[in-house]
């Protein structure tokens, strides 16, 4: 099929652009949904003021309700200056109950039996209930998950953009050995063997997934080693010249996060490379929206979690013995890779 040609290059015959908004908007109208369902913006008013006085006047708990108010910033529904929060001028409008213009009744109508089951989720965090759960990686990263995570690379042509950007560091004209931790579909390290063709690349990922990534090695006409293994537990395959972790480590606590980095760090030789891209959280944590929305999706599941901010993961990787050499973008306002070497 005339859609299908170009998949060996990443790229498809039309712009997934729209596609991407859509989603990202729908994301956003249910976490709009599930606070309009907490009340939680009656409690605040266009004068700033504490979380914590907030969280006093709703009766809700504080160090939750920054997390909040946070990715309502990120969305332009709050407003943050000085670690105090007010309504912004959209909010005060459409949002405030007391609002000529208020539009409670317009959400509920736009939001289907389905969504509104699920819509006291943040009400009920906010007050002290949990469905916090510890992070099971097999259950979480299904076959199903990985192609979704396939499928959002492919759309927004980062695949592409990350491997040509990557490629161009000083550090591939002689490596010999690539390590994708967490690689899942392997499209990165495909599409970097493509590119570098002397270079031994390997998917290190949970075993279920090695269907996933051989089914896009033979469609994209290159496929790529997978070593089976958890990196949560296992150690990493060693003698790497360059290891990848990209868009991993969201909904674990500080702690198991440097403990993937230390085993990155050994399974590198002397002078090799660390590439961790993520979109890291501004140090108001209220930018990119995605990360500050994927902040609260990961507390209420997981109360260890904590999606980190570009200098906290530079910290972490420095605590572990990397040095830090460079920070790349993508060009698209959200994803950032650091790049660090092993000392």
């Amino acid at each position: 099929m005339e859609l299908f040609k170009n998949m060996a290059d990443f790229t498809a015959a039309a712009d997934g652009g729209y596609l991407i908004d859509v989603m990202q908007k729908y994301k956003q109208a249910k976490f709009i949904y599930q606070c309009h369902k907490s009340n939680i913006l009656q409690f605040l008013t266009t004068e700033p003021q504490s979380s914590e006085d907030i969280a006093e006047k709703a009766g809700v708990i504080s160090e939750r309700l920054v997390v909040v108010l946070d990715a309502l910033t990120s969305i332009g529904l709050v407003e943050k200056e000085n670690d105090k929060y007010s309504l912004s001028a959209i909010s005060e409008a459409y949002l405030f109950c007391e609002s000529p213009f208020y539009i409670g009744d317009l959400i509920e109508l736009n939001m289907s039996d389905e969504e509104k089951c699920g819509g006291e989720m943040v009400n009920s965090w906010l007050h002290g209930n949990s469905v916090s759960r510890e992070h099971d990686p097999q259950t979480t990263f299904s076959q199903s998950f990985v192609r979704a995570m396939a499928q959002g690379v492919l759309i927004d042509n980062s695949v592409r953009k990350t491997a040509e950007l990557l490629c161009a560091h000083p550090c591939f004209h002689t490596a010999k050995n690539l390590l994708d931790v967490g690689g899942g579909h392997g499209l990165f390290a495909i599409a970097i063997k493509k590119l570098k063709p002397n270079i031994s690349a390997t998917v290190f990922d949970l075993p279920q997934n090695e269907a996933v990534a051989k089914e896009y090695g033979v469609r994209c006409g290159e496929e790529v080693a997978f070593f089976p293994g958890n990196f949560y537990i296992d150690e990493l395959p060693p003698n790497q010249d360059v290891v990848l972790c990209f868009d991993i480590l969201h909904p674990v606590a500080v702690s198991q996060k440097e403990s993937v980095f230390a085993k990155a760090y050994r399974a590198l030789n002397e002078g090799g490379h660390l590439f961790y891209k993520l979109w890291f959280l501004n140090e108001e944590r209220t930018a990119p929206s995605r990360a500050s929305l994927m902040a609260v999706k990961c507390k209420i599941g997981n109360g260890n979690s904590h999606v980190i901010t570009l200098n906290e993961a530079k910290e972490m990787l420095l605590g572990q013995g990397f040095g830090i050499e460079d920070i790349l973008s993508l060009g698209d306002g959200e994803s950032q890779i650091i790049v660090a070497v092993k000392k």
